[in-house]
């Protein structure tokens, strides 16, 4: 045998059988005690959500993946999913809508190796609550698509959108869910410019246009306020990455800024 021969001739004096059957035997002993540990993850069952508001720490550099469009893509796909799962309306159950929308920005984080300004971009098109967008054009309107979603998985999405976000939240079922993609959307434009003046007129001029060139679109009031609130949001992003979103829910933030110092996306800011 092959062992025999390197016993013999290469390294006399070595057991070359007794190391094979002792790799076997080891080889065994991890399939065992992996399968052991598969049974008990699946015996226990997920009693806490802690998991979902805990921010990871990524490999350096890893979140530069989610550039490329086919991670985008999917991680796109994946936010949507989780937000249409069972395990999003059981966080809404347990911690409020507001709590559900940190898990949303937590899970964007986590799926994009904490790289924020692509986390702030999914957060959004997660939470459009439109599947058409109509422009009003002269003689005639045309309308293009906001989502790549079957219409039940768009239906159960919006369904699951986190609705009761403010005091003065309406009381219908609708709530406030159309006011996430403000939100998200603001902070987004605010992170990237660094600059709450940009985000401001961006959402200035979104609100004005919308009541001109979109189909069933008004100037709404609370929309500037989720602007406002949003682009808070981002801009504090800017100097630590592991703010929640629930804290800036509220009319009377004070918008103070201090100096900024940037570390990228692995860590804090």
């Amino acid at each position: 045998s092959g062992c025999s021969f390197l016993q013999d001739r290469c390294y006399p004096g070595v057991d070359f059988v007794a190391i094979v059957r002792a790799l076997i035997i080891l080889m065994l002993l991890c399939v065992v005690n992996s399968s052991r540990g598969q049974d008990s993850v699946r015996t226990v069952p997920d009693t806490s959500f802690d998991r979902y508001f805990r921010f990871e720490n990524p490999a350096p550099l890893s979140c530069l993946l989610t550039y490329f469009p086919p991670f985008f893509l999917q991680h796109g796909i994946e936010l949507k999913m989780f937000i249409r799962s069972g395990k999003f309306r059981a966080i809404r159950s347990a911690r409020g809508d507001r709590r559900a929308v940190d898990a949303i920005f937590v899970r964007a984080m986590k799926l994009t190796d904490n790289n924020t300004a692509i986390a702030l971009l999914l957060s959004t098109f997660a939470s459009f609550d439109h599947r058409m967008v109509g422009l009003k054009i002269p003689i005639f309107k045309l309308f293009f698509p906001l989502s790549n979603e079957s219409g039940e998985e768009f239906a159960h999405r919006v369904r699951n959108l986190p609705a009761r976000l403010f005091a003065d939240t309406p009381a219908d079922s609708a709530g406030d869910r159309d006011k996430l993609q403000h939100f998200f959307g603001s902070a987004f434009l605010a992170f990237l410019s660094e600059s709450g003046e940009s985000a401001e007129r961006v959402g200035r001029f979104v609100e004005e246009g919308e009541d001109a060139f979109i189909v069933g679109g008004v100037d709404d009031q609370r929309d500037r306020r989720a602007n406002d609130l949003g682009a808070r949001f981002g801009l504090a992003l800017l100097e630590n990455n592991r703010q929640l979103p629930s804290a800036f829910f509220t009319r009377d933030l004070a918008g103070r800024r201090s100096s900024i110092v940037h570390t990228y996306c692995t860590g804090v800011w």
